[in-house]
């Protein structure tokens, strides 16, 4: 036994090694075997603790490989990703010249439901002429109408990158100028695409408007995010307007009331239009009654002649027959995806309206079974589809034409006055000094009370920067703007500065569709209806729009 201590004290072993040999002496051996056995024994344990050294030099050896190879993988992939990002939209990344005429085979919604002839120009069926006395939409407007306030420089930001919507915003933009009556003073495009096509084609519009119209040009900013392009709105005594250039329809009132409401409530850090296409209002407009029952054409091809239209009532209705058998009372057990992400079945097609004479109607609808799944998987999840399925954009826009044609743009105005005089200390000077000259001119001569009558505080929830009022100085003091601008100016720079984020109800506007809606929407006949309305309600007789793209097939 003592030299087995003496042998242990002489080999350092691990309590399992120590615990083995213990074991192993209590066996009733000879004393050579034993000798033997423990000589044996002592090379054995050399031999491991030398390779059990070795196997952890080799081990460290290969942690630090794998990990030079994850780093080298992710700088690759960043590197990827930015050129992807600097990449206009709708361009070739493999960097081939695509030619105009494969682009409109190729792109969803290269095509168009006009009748445009075979070379695609189209020839109007009717044209307006000045003096013309066309249909106008109920105004909300105070007593004695808008009166653009004194003092504040007003500047649109159109955050520029597709000239198929640009075109007929161009209507809406014109009709709001100060110049014509209305409150802008000057419109700003944020240029952020390098794609020939549309750069060209801005450059050609901004030529023939260049006292009103200017353009930024990327800069610095070129093939980043969107955050350095607000680094220099930051002009005392101005108010701008942020929108985005798929922006479709935008109410006579709606530039008018968001001014107003700015400069009313100096507390909030900004004000939002109510986004037709959004999450977060789109469920508050089908609460409020706002949306209506609208699905996809369930024809394979279209039915209809090619027309100018904008008016839901001048289609079909969607026929009952082939209204598929959706058992809404039974959530858990049903498959609402092939629904609220239904296959397009045509390029050009519609959305028809289902007959009233069904009362569930709206609930067999990709909003109605959106919610109903929503309410087993939660709230979010259904904001989550909304904001990717390009049925529901498609559903809202619709809905949106139908309100229009009903005149009943009220159909979306939800909210209360909200009381911020408790909080009047966080507003920035500014705000406060022409909120506080308004209140002395009456609602800054529009009215007393001007502003602010119904408005949705979203409580720092991010919510869509598609048309938003902010103060220049409120942009200087929120600057860097982080690469994420929507989710900086709607959460975190209102939460760091303890101001909300609130939405005007009565600045009804729509949106045509987010990214993961993009190609969906662009199938429908939706932008060619949009323009039907533009150039019905809005364009000067001299600027009426026309497609760019030939004839869908099959119309």
């Amino acid at each position: 036994m003592g030299e087995s201590r003496g042998t242990e004290s002489t080999v350092p072993l691990t309590s399992e090694w120590d615990e083995e040999r213990t074991d192993f002496r209590r066996a009733a051996q000879p004393r050579g075997i034993k000798a033997m056995a423990r000589d044996r024994h002592e090379r054995w344990l050399r031999y491991v603790n030398h390779h059990l050294l070795a196997r952890r030099f080799d081990l460290k050896r290969v942690m630090i490989a794998v990990v030079a190879i994850v780093c080298l993988s992710m700088l690759v992939f960043e590197i990827f990703y930015h050129e992807l990002y600097r990449l206009a939209p709708f361009q070739n990344p493999s960097g081939e010249v695509v030619s105009t005429e494969q682009q409109s085979e190729s792109v969803p919604g290269r095509c168009t439901t006009w009748p445009v002839d075979a070379d695609g120009t189209y020839t109007p069926t009717h044209s307006l002429r000045n003096g013309t006395i066309r249909p106008a939409l109920k105004s909300y407007a105070p007593k004695g109408g808008w009166k653009k306030p004194a003092g504040i420089k007003i500047v649109a930001l159109i955050f520029y990158g597709r000239k198929r919507t640009v075109d007929f915003l161009d209507c809406y933009l014109l009709q709001n100028l100060a110049a014509n009556g209305g409150y802008l003073d000057e419109i700003r495009f944020m240029v952020h695409t390098n794609k020939e096509e549309d750069v060209t084609y801005l450059k050609g519009l901004v030529s023939k408007r260049d006292e009103h119209y200017n353009i930024v040009e990327a800069g610095p900013c070129e093939g980043t995010s969107y955050g350095c392009i607000w680094d220099s709105v930051v002009e005392d005594n101005t108010i701008y307007i942020k929108i985005d250039d798929d922006v479709i329809f935008i109410h006579p009132d709606a530039i008018p009331q968001l001014v107003h409401t700015r400069i009313a409530t100096p507390h909030p850090f900004a004000v939002s239009a109510n986004l037709v296409n959004s999450p977060l209002t789109g469920y508050e407009h089908f609460h409020y009654g706002a949306i209506h029952a609208f699905r996809p054409d369930p024809n394979p091809a279209p039915s209809q002649a090619a027309a100018e239209s904008w008016r839901p009532s001048e289609k079909h209705l969607f026929p009952a027959s082939a209204m598929p058998d959706l058992n809404v009372s039974d959530v858990k057990n049903a498959s609402f995806d092939g629904e609220i992400f239904p296959e397009r079945p045509y390029s050009g097609h519609p959305f028809l309206l289902v007959s009233e004479k069904d009362p569930y109607g709206l609930m067999k609808t990709p909003m109605g079974l959106n919610w109903l799944r929503g309410g087993d998987r939660g709230v979010p999840a259904a904001y989550e589809a909304a904001w990717k399925s390009w049925a529901v954009s498609a559903q809202q826009q619709y809905s949106l034409l139908k309100n229009l044609e009903d005149d009943a743009v009220d159909r979306y105005f939800f909210g209360l006055p909200l009381d911020f005089s408790h909080s009047r200390a966080d507003a920035s000077t500014v705000a406060l000094k022409h909120a506080a000259a308004a209140a002395k001119q009456g609602g800054g001569g529009a009215g007393v009370g001007v502003g602010a009558e119904q408005l949705y505080d979203t409580k720092w929830k991010r919510y869509n920067l598609n048309f938003v009022a902010l103060w220049g100085d409120d942009v200087r003091e929120a600057l860097p703007i982080a690469e994420d601008d929507e989710q900086d100016l709607t959460v975190t720079a209102p939460r760091r500065a303890r101001r909300p984020f609130v939405i005007d109800t009565r600045a009804v506007v729509g949106h045509l569709s987010f990214y993961p809606q993009h190609e969906g929407v662009r199938e429908t006949d939706l932008l060619d209806r949009w323009r039907a309305f533009a150039n019905e309600m809005v364009c000067a007789p001299d600027n009426q729009k026309v497609p760019f793209d030939r004839r869908c097939p099959g119309f």
